[in-house]
């Protein structure tokens, strides 16, 4: 009998924890899908003290971008983190109705940078360096013109373009497509995989700067990204209105108190603040509320 009691008791016990882990107020936790950097880093820094001023929490997955959208349509989070509208327009082209996500506000845009070896040292190109640069063709042509905008080079081959898009580009001869400034006629470029530019850059003799995307320059530098940049695009307004990342929810979901919540969180001025301390030139804070 008494092992008979000891076993209802367990069964009350576990009972009563499954009747309060159900209890939990779901309303008040904001799950959201996002890249790691600078987009998780963000959520979790920026984001996640102010919602809880009003009483939530925030739940962050780190997910491949190629499934947020997806998720979030089959309702596994209530919003993502990773993506600019055209991307998202282009994502609704494809699917039902009932798989729609709308953009409810924007909030950065991450710019190409040319970054140093060392943070402290070196920081000024001299005529001679070498730089290293992307192997993808889109990329590329915003490297160029990067160093184009700021005097490094004079002229990008007009073979690069045909019919008017730059698609033409030799990734093996460089060198042979470019024209260097007269300050900087000695300097070289090389291409290479994105993914392997922070680490050469840092472990091998051969480059002193590199021309490396926002978020690329952020997992391979972590902390001391910032610290060593050189100068970044130059962006016009309308490129950064256009392609900002921002906070993607299913259709309909536009003003839920969640979506609401974040739109509000997103605004605050000590979010643009963090973001310009915390990540330098290389992501400039771009909110745009959409639900207005």
């Amino acid at each position: 009998m008494k092992k008979l009691n000891s076993i209802l008791s367990l069964l009350l016990v576990s009972s009563s924890l499954a009747l309060g882990a159900c209890s939990k107020d779901n309303s008040k936790v904001i799950t959201i899908a996002a890249s790691e950097l600078p987009h998780a880093k963000i959520l979790r820094e920026a984001i996640a003290p102010i919602v809880q001023k009003d009483g939530y929490s925030l739940e962050v997955t780190v997910l491949d971008w190629t499934q947020q959208n997806a998720a979030v349509a089959r309702g596994e989070y209530d919003a993502n983190y990773f993506q600019h509208l055209p991307y998202l327009e282009s994502y609704n082209n494809e699917v039902s109705e009932e798989n729609k996500l709308t953009m409810t506000c924007k909030i950065h845009f991450e710019k190409l940078c040319l970054y140093a070896k060392l943070p402290a040292q070196h920081k000024t190109l001299q005529n001679g360096d070498s730089i290293e640069i992307v192997n993808d063709i889109t990329n590329i042509e915003r490297a160029l013109l990067l160093l184009k905008n700021k005097g490094v080079l004079t002229e990008i081959s007009p073979s690069c373009y045909v019919d008017g898009e730059f698609k033409n580009f030799d990734v093996t001869k460089p060198n042979s497509q470019v024209t260097f400034s007269s300050a900087y006629s000695e300097c070289s470029l090389t291409c290479l995989q994105e993914s392997l530019l922070p680490n050469t850059l840092i472990n091998s003799n051969d480059y002193q700067f590199g021309i490396i995307p926002g978020n690329t320059a952020l997992t391979g530098f972590g902390s001391s990204c910032a610290e060593r940049i050189v100068f970044g695009e130059d962006i016009q307004q309308e490129i950064l209105d256009l392609r900002a990342n921002g906070i993607a929810v299913k259709k309909g979901n536009e003003k839920t108190p969640k979506s609401l919540e974040l739109i509000k969180a997103f605004a605050d001025n000590s979010v643009k603040s963090y973001i310009n301390s915390t990540f330098g030139e290389s992501v400039v804070y771009n909110y745009i509320d959409l639900t207005k």
